[in-house]
C-alpha cells in the first residue's frame, strides 16, 4: 500500500504529465474570436500550441544612435517620442504622425496609415521603442509603420521568433502567449533514444522547444530546429518501417495467386494496345506479389495516362482465377462510374479459369463474357440496388465490386476478398482504409499525385513502391505556355475558337466557385458568364464546381463527353479521374494559386489521345508570369520532377496541404534535405532490428502506436 508521501507524488506526477492537454479556453486569457481562429488552425491545447513552431526568426536589437541605423531595412530604434499627432490626407484618410528623438539627439519622423491604440494615450517625450523599415524620404529620415512597444520584452531588444499568421493570430499575440507557457515545456516527453541524441549533440525536447520560440542565439534556433525536424521524420520512419516488419512476420497471405504466364499472355491479347516496358514491370510485380507467404502491399506511383489502370485490371484477373474477388475504390462518383465502363468492357473479354495451351495459338481466345460479374456501387446506387448487391457480395456471386466511399460500410461483407486496389489512396482515411485491411487482402494503392521518391519512401515506407514512369506510345506532350499580358489573351481566344472548330473541347479551371472580395481570383460563375456571353456567345459552355450534386454533376461529365458542349468552366473538382478523349486544351485560371503538382494534374486532364494538346497558365498579374514555378511547369512534364521543384520551393505544407492530401502535418520539418530523410531511415531500422516492439523505448513506443500510419 501506497504511503500518503508516495501518493501525493504519483498524483501530482500524472497531473503535471496532463498539463500539455489542458484546453487553451482554460488557460489562455483571450477573446473568443482568437479561440476560434486557433480552433480552425487545430491549436486547441497548451501541447499544440507549444508545437506551433515559428518559420523564422529576427534580430531587434535595440539601437538609440543615428549611425547605428541602417536604411532600407527594419530597425529596432529607442527613444523619447514627440509631438504625435492625427492627420488628414489629401483623400480624407487619417494617419498618424511623431518624431523619435534618439540619446544622440537625432530626429527621425515616424508614420503610421493605420495607428497603433496604445498610441491614442502615450504621453509626449515618453521612452518607446520602435521596430520597422526606415528609409530616406525627400530629405527626411522616415520609419513607416512601425510597432510601438513600451518596454523590453519579447518583442524587442533579442533575436524574436516570426509565426506563420491567419489574422487576428498575430506574431506579436503568440509570442506573447507562447512566452507564458514555456515553462510547461519540461513535461514534453522524450522520445529519441539517448544515443541519437549523442550522436547529434541535440538538446532534450524540452531544451528545444523553448529554443526555437526564444531562442539565445541564430545557432541554438538552428540546432532546436534541426533536432525536432529529426525528430519528426524519426517518428514516422518508425512508425511506418515497423508496421511493414510486424505485417512481414505476423500476416499470412490467405490469397495466394500462382504466376500463370499462358493466363496473362491471353489477357494482354485482348488488349487493343501494347504494355509499356514500365507497366509490363510494375504488373509482374505485383504478380509475384500474389506468389509471397505475406500479403501485398504496394504503392503504385505514375502520371496521369501512364495506364496504372489496365495494371490494375490484369492484376485483378489473376485474383478472379484464383477464385477471390476484387474491389476498386475511387474517390468520386465521376472517377467510380469511368472505372466501371472500363471494367465491364474489360473483364467481358477476360476468362475466370486459366487458358488451355491451345486457345492461345489462336487469333483470339475463347473466352465465356458471363464468368465475371461487374457490380458499381456509389452513394448515388438506389437502397433496393443496395441490398441486392451486397447480399451477392456475401455470396461470392459478384467478382468485381467498384465503388466509393459507399464500399467503406460495415454491411458490405466480401465471401473472399483477394485484393483491394485504391485508386489515389490519400483521398482516403486512414481508418476507412483499415476497413479493408481487416480482411488480410492483398492491397496495390495507386496514385497519380506526383510525390519524390525520397519522400513516398518516407512516408509509405510500409509498402512497397512502384513507379510506372513512361507515357504509352503515341501520346504527346502537352505544350504549356505561360499567359499574362491582354495581348496574350486575346491570341489564346483565337487559338480556342480554332481548336473548337476542328471538334476540339477545352477545360477552363478557375480557383473558387463564387466571387470574393477577401480573394483576389477569378471564379466559376463569374468566368462562365463572361465566357458564354463575352468571348465565346456563339459556342455551347458549361460550368461544373464541387457545390452541385453528384447527379449533377455526373450528367454534365457525361454530355461533355459526348460533345454536347465545347467548353467546361470548372473548380479543381475536374483534377482527378475525369477522362475526356477529345479535349486538347487546358486553361487554368490565376494559375500562381496552385502549386506544381496540382497544375500537372490539370494538365493530365488533356492530352490522352494522339493529337497535341495544350495547357495555358493565365496569370492573375502580369509580374506572376517570372514565377519559377510557373516557368518550372513550362520547362518539365514528368510529375516526380515538378513535385521535388515544389518542394524546394514551397516546402512540404504548401504543396500538399497536407490533411487534404492524406499527408502527415509536418510542423517543423525539411523534407528537402536528403541527408536527414536517410539518417532517420538508418536509426529507425537499427533500433526495430533489435527491439521491434520498443521495449526499451517505452515514450517513443507510446507515441508511434498513437500515431496514424500512411498506409
Amino acid at each position: 500500500m501506497l504511503s500518503f508521501g508516495k501518493f501525493f507524488l504519483s498524483f501530482f506526477a500524472k497531473i503535471f504529465a496532463m498539463s500539455l492537454k489542458i484546453p487553451l479556453k482554460t488557460a489562455l486569457r483571450t477573446t473568443s474570436a482568437h479561440l476560434k481562429k486557433l480552433s480552425q488552425m487545430g491549436i486547441t491545447t497548451i501541447q499544440d500550441l507549444l508545437e506551433y513552431f515559428p518559420r523564422n526568426i529576427e534580430s531587434t536589437e535595440i539601437t538609440s544612435q543615428f549611425l547605428s541605423i541602417q536604411l532600407g531595412v527594419k530597425n529596432t530604434i529607442s527613444g523619447k517620442l514627440c509631438d504625435f499627432r492625427v492627420e488628414k490626407t489629401p483623400r480624407g484618410k487619417k494617419i498618424g504622425k511623431a518624431v523619435l528623438i534618439l540619446d544622440d539627439g537625432a530626429e527621425i519622423e515616424a508614420v503610421w496609415f493605420q495607428i497603433p491604440y496604445m498610441l491614442k494615450n502615450i504621453k509626449d517625450e515618453a521612452r518607446v521603442y520602435l521596430v520597422g523599415k526606415i528609409s530616406r524620404d525627400f530629405g527626411k529620415i522616415q520609419i513607416s509603420n512601425p510597432e510601438v512597444h513600451l518596454h523590453r520584452d519579447v518583442h524587442v531588444g533579442r533575436l524574436r521568433a516570426i509565426y506563420s499568421e491567419s489574422p487576428p493570430i498575430t506574431s506579436k499575440w503568440l509570442r506573447e502567449k507562447i512566452a507564458g507557457l514555456l515553462p510547461l515545456a519540461k513535461d514534453f516527453a522524450e522520445i529519441l533514444p539517448a544515443e541519437i541524441l549523442a550522436e547529434y549533440n541535440f538538446p532534450r525536447k524540452f531544451e528545444a522547444i523553448r529554443s526555437i520560440h526564444a531562442p539565445k542565439s541564430v545557432e541554438d534556433w538552428n540546432l532546436a530546429k534541426k533536432r525536432l525536424s529529426f525528430e519528426e521524420i524519426f517518428e514516422i520512419q518508425v512508425r511506418v518501417l515497423r508496421e511493414k516488419l510486424i505485417r512481414n512476420q505476423t500476416s499470412r497471405n490467405k490469397y495466394p495467386a500462382k504466376l500463370d504466364p499462358e493466363a496473362v499472355k491471353a489477357d494482354l491479347k485482348t488488349l487493343p494496345f501494347e504494355l509499356t516496358l514500365a507497366q509490363k514491370k510494375v504488373l509482374f510485380q505485383i504478380l509475384k506479389d500474389f506468389e509471397k507467404d505475406r500479403p501485398a502491399h504496394r504503392l503504385v506511383q505514375g502520371d496521369v495516362g501512364s495506364g496504372k489502370t489496365v495494371v490494375a485490371f490484369l492484376a485483378a484477373a489473376a485474383q478472379i482465377r484464383a477464385g477471390n474477388q476484387v474491389v476498386i475504390l475511387a474517390p468520386t462518383a465521376i472517377l467510380a462510374q469511368q472505372h466501371f465502363k472500363k471494367a465491364v468492357e474489360f473483364f467481358a473479354g477476360i476468362s475466370s479459369s486459366p487458358p488451355d495451351k491451345g486457345e492461345l495459338e489462336g487469333v483470339s481466345v475463347k473466352q465465356n463474357p458471363a464468368e465475371i460479374r461487374v457490380e458499381l456501387l456509389i452513394g448515388a446506387t438506389t437502397a433496393k440496388n443496395k441490398k441486392l448487391i451486397k447480399r451477392d457480395l456475401a455470396d461470392g456471386q459478384i467478382q468485381v465490386l467498384i465503388g466509393t466511399h459507399a464500399v467503406l460500410t460495415e454491411d458490405t461483407i466480401f465471401k473472399n476478398l483477394g485484393l483491394a486496389i485504391i485508386d489515389e489512396q490519400h483521398r482516403f482515411g486512414v481508418a476507412q482504409r483499415a476497413i479493408l485491411a481487416k480482411n488480410n487482402s492483398h492491397v496495390v494503392a495507386m496514385t497519380a499525385t506526383p510525390i519524390p521518391r525520397t519522400l513516398a519512401l518516407t512516408i509509405y515506407g510500409n509498402q512497397d513502391l512502384s513507379v510506372i514512369d513512361e507515357l504509352p506510345p503515341g501520346r504527346k506532350q502537352v505544350i504549356t505556355k505561360i499567359v499574362a499580358t491582354p495581348k496574350e489573351k486575346n491570341l489564346l481566344h483565337l487559338f480556342i475558337r480554332d481548336q473548337i472548330e476542328k471538334s476540339r473541347q477545352i477545360f477552363w479551371v478557375c480557383p473558387l466557385v463564387d466571387e470574393s472580395d477577401k480573394i483576389e481570383a477569378k471564379s466559376v460563375l463569374q468566368e462562365y458568364e463572361k465566357i458564354s456571353r463575352e468571348i465565346f456567345p456563339d459556342k455551347r459552355v458549361e460550368f461544373l464546381h464541387g457545390k452541385l450534386k453528384p447527379r449533377e454533376k455526373t450528367a454534365i461529365m457525361e454530355r461533355f463527353k459526348n460533345k454536347e458542349f465545347d467548353i467546361l468552366v470548372s473548380t479543381s473538382v475536374i483534377e482527378v479521374g475525369v477522362d475526356i478523349p477529345d479535349a486538347t486544351v487546358m486553361v487554368i485560371e490565376n494559375a500562381e494559386r496552385f502549386g506544381l503538382a496540382q497544375l500537372h494534374q490539370f494538365r493530365g486532364r488533356i492530352g490522352r489521345n494522339d493529337m497535341q494538346s495544350y495547357c495555358f497558365l493565365i496569370c492573375g498579374k502580369p509580374d506572376d508570369k517570372n514565377k519559377t514555378r510557373l516557368k518550372a511547369l513550362e520547362q518539365y512534364h514528368q510529375g516526380q520532377k515538378l513535385a521535388e521543384i515544389d518542394l524546394q520551393l514551397r516546402g512540404m505544407g504548401e504543396i500538399y496541404g497536407t490533411k487534404q492530401a492524406g499527408m502527415p502535418d509536418f510542423k517543423v520539418a525539411d523534407l528537402s534535405d536528403l541527408q536527414m530523410l536517410q539518417d532517420t531511415r538508418h536509426w529507425a531500422l537499427k533500433i526495430l532490428k533489435e527491439d521491434i516492439n520498443l521495449a526499451k523505448y517505452p515514450a517513443l513506443k507510446k507515441k508511434v502506436e498513437s500515431g496514424e500510419v500512411y498506409f
